[in-house]
């Protein structure tokens, strides 16, 4: 029966159509944030400072309220990866450090699902948050980053490593 399975399993994704394993689409991510935020645009790196806790404050005065998926999510292993550049780890520690120091009031909040992220950053001035482009609804913002979207070629926050 398992083999059956597997037989089956590698014709489907063998199937005329189909694209090969190494070929297959990359998921984009969005990075959200509360409808009223004044910001449109950041570059890779003014968004690796807004989650690294070193911009606190939006223009305008809305204090940033980072939003981060549990561990264990494909939205915080892209979050992890590609702003922090830590491991899980050196996450944590770096926010303990951070909240001991004092440099920040509070770390991120954990967010459970992508819907919970997409709901809190749609009612919480300041809010900001990483999900699957195709969870996006009108309810949040989306930024762009280095002036592309999550469906442009050459965007910062993919599954796929660049």
């Amino acid at each position: 029966m398992k083999i059956w399975f597997a037989i089956t399993i590698a014709l489907t994704l063998a199937a005329p159509g189909s694209a090969p394993l190494g070929e297959l689409p990359a998921e984009r991510f969005a990075v959200i944030v509360h409808p009223s935020t004044a910001v449109q645009d950041v570059t890779l790196s003014q968004l690796r400072r807004i989650f690294l806790g070193e911009q606190q404050f939006w223009p305008g005065g809305d204090r940033v309220v980072l939003f981060v998926h549990e561990p264990g999510t494909t939205p915080r292993a892209i979050v992890l990866k590609e702003l922090y550049r830590m491991n899980e780890g050196e996450f944590r520690r770096y926010w303990i450090a951070k909240t001991f120091r004092d440099d920040v009031s509070t770390g991120p909040k954990i967010v459970s699902s992508n819907t919970l992220a997409k709901r809190l950053t749609a009612t919480i001035p300041g809010a900001i948050a990483v999900i699957p482009a195709d969870d996006v609804d009108g309810s949040v913002k989306v930024l762009t980053v280095e002036s592309r979207g999550p469906r442009d070629e050459g965007y910062a926050l993919t599954s796929l490593a660049r």
